[in-house]
């Protein structure tokens, strides 16, 4: 018989549930019949994911490929895109004004800027059609991510949530017990230290993972209610807590204790799992997406494969935040507000959110999908069943600094953290520049009414272009037309590379650029 993990109450109280009992049903909703094309030929659906690697890239593969069985009239064209370039790639397609009609989208003000844009469709008469089955189907709260200004756009898919996970062979030998608090985890990166052995592996050459850990410290400090407040864009917070300069400090701190591996800033994240699961570093904060890479067919070794387990983020003493919070986010899907097939696009979604697909993907990936009844103990392991019960317990689930931001604000704290590790810069620095950048912001946005995505040619939506396939670059214009339909930018790589000149021509599709070598003539 197979049992489910749910997040209603009824489903809490009872544990692991037969499927069905106490638990939304799984069947999908029905939806308008799909769009038509001119003379009767298929609906072609484009979708883009950040899903490039395995087993997520089959797994998707074959939920596509079932439900162009069932719908014969929709071909659906995956995209797969490398996370970090993906970025300013679905920029610049809904900048050029042809985006997909489905998308991958990280949650918090990342989406909402989107949303204040226009450019993506809400669905909420479709979630609350049949009496909100399919609204019933998402788990706990994660919608409310989703949802500005009552309206619902898209559909959360899978909850990532960052975790210190610990060598437990490492710990063992030094008879170490998790830690609960601050001053208790500094004593621990002690206890482990040797060597041959770091006591955190610390892969931050894409920026973003060393704010990790700022961004909790700020939660556990200050509570999420005061984020929230600063992090708004548009909204009334000053950044004026003297718990922002605390947690800098805090992080500041761990760097001079030495507690990372050598030469955090230019080490890549593959990097630093690999110095986890080799034994070469006790600790490593990161998500629950690297569970495959230490399982049974990752890339860890097998004498790591049972080494490995988690704990949450440390409280604070004294701090205002909600201590036993877990930090995470809902990836999703939303549909562009400019698709030509906006039912087929809705029965898509549909469909990648049915029970049937929910259970495949865990099935395929043993990752916890926001579907009522999608982990069960037929389809994941203990590592899964453990996590999927700490999510339903949690008291809350806080997004992470960098999706809850405005984006170049959140690369202000994110370059910040990369100087600190540096020793070129201090937490009061870093708070000043954040400060005047929101201020910024806030005065752009209020006379854009409310988004910076770029529409049509112009200056940000070109230099995006440039190095929409690298992100890490720096991209300055050097010339361009009066009307920005032919632009020329000189793109620098990270690391001293060779820096090259792309030509970019407007077109109906956005930005086509021609590449060649910076000592060519112009």
């Amino acid at each position: 018989m197979r049992h489910a993990i749910a997040v209603t109450a009824i489903c809490l109280a009872a544990g692991l549930m037969v499927m069905g009992v106490g638990c939304p049903p799984p069947q999908t909703p029905a939806t308008p019949g799909p769009d038509v094309a001119p003379g009767g030929e298929k609906v072609q659906l484009q979708m883009w994911t950040i899903w490039n690697t395995e087993p997520r890239k089959s797994a998707l593969d074959e939920i596509v490929a079932d439900f162009e069985r069932a719908n014969p009239d929709i071909d659906v064209v995956v995209t797969n895109v490398e996370p970090d370039a993906y970025k300013n790639r679905i920029r610049v397609a809904i900048g050029s004004g042809d985006p997909p009609d489905v998308f991958f989208v990280w949650s918090g003000e990342w989406l909402h800027n989107f949303v204040r844009g226009g450019n993506v469709l809400p669905i909420t008469d479709a979630l609350s059609a049949n009496g909100g089955e399919w609204r019933s189907r998402v788990m706990g709260d994660a919608l409310k991510w989703y949802t500005f200004g009552g309206e619902t756009y898209g559909i959360p898919f899978l909850r990532q949530c960052t975790f210190f996970f610990y060598n437990t062979d490492l710990f063992a030998r030094d008879q170490v017990e998790i830690p609960e608090t601050w001053d208790e985890f500094l004593a621990v990166c002690e206890t482990v230290r040797r060597p041959d052995v770091a006591p955190i592996a610390l892969g931050n050459s894409v920026k973003w993972p060393a704010h990790h850990y700022v961004s909790c410290l700020w939660q556990r400090l200050m509570g999420q209610e005061q984020l929230m407040s600063d992090f708004d864009p548009l909204g009334p917070g000053a950044y004026d807590s003297p718990g922002y300069v605390q947690g800098l400090r805090m992080f500041q701190d761990l760097v001079a204790r030495d507690v990372f591996n050598r030469a955090p800033n230019g080490t890549t994240r593959e990097n630093a799992r690999a110095l986890f699961y080799t034994g070469k570093a006790a600790m490593f904060y990161t998500g629950t997406w690297d569970f495959n890479s230490f399982r049974e067919g990752g890339e860890a070794p097998e004498d790591f494969w049972d080494s490995w387990d988690w704990f949450n983020f440390p409280a604070v003493p004294g701090g205002e935040g909600d201590q036993e919070a877990i930090h995470g986010g809902a990836d999703g899907y939303v549909i562009s507000s400019k698709t030509a097939h906006p039912d087929a696009a809705i029965q898509f979604l549909q469909h990648l959110n049915s029970l049937e697909s929910a259970q495949l993907f865990v099935d395929r990936c043993r990752e916890l999908v926001l579907v009522n009844g999608a982990v069960t103990e037929e389809n994941a392991d203990d590592a899964l069943l453990k996590y999927a019960r700490q999510v339903e317990a949690a008291p809350t689930i806080v997004p992470w600094a960098d999706t809850l931001m405005e984006r170049s604000v959140a690369e202000v704290l994110l370059s910040g953290c990369q100087a600190l590790i540096e020793g070129s810069t201090t937490p009061e620095q870093i708070m000043d520049e954040i400060r005047a950048r929101q201020a910024e912001v806030k005065q752009r946005l209020e006379e854009l009414g409310g988004t910076d995505v770029s529409q049509g040619p112009g200056e940000e939506l070109a230099k995006l272009a440039a190095i929409a396939e690298s992100p890490d670059a720096a991209a300055e214009i050097t010339g361009h037309s009066e009307d920005w339909k032919s632009v020329t930018v000189r793109v620098t790589p990270p690391g001293g590379a060779e820096p090259t000149t792309v030509d970019l021509q407007w077109t109906e599709s956005g930005y086509q650029t021609v590449t060649r070598p910076e000592n060519d003539s112009q």
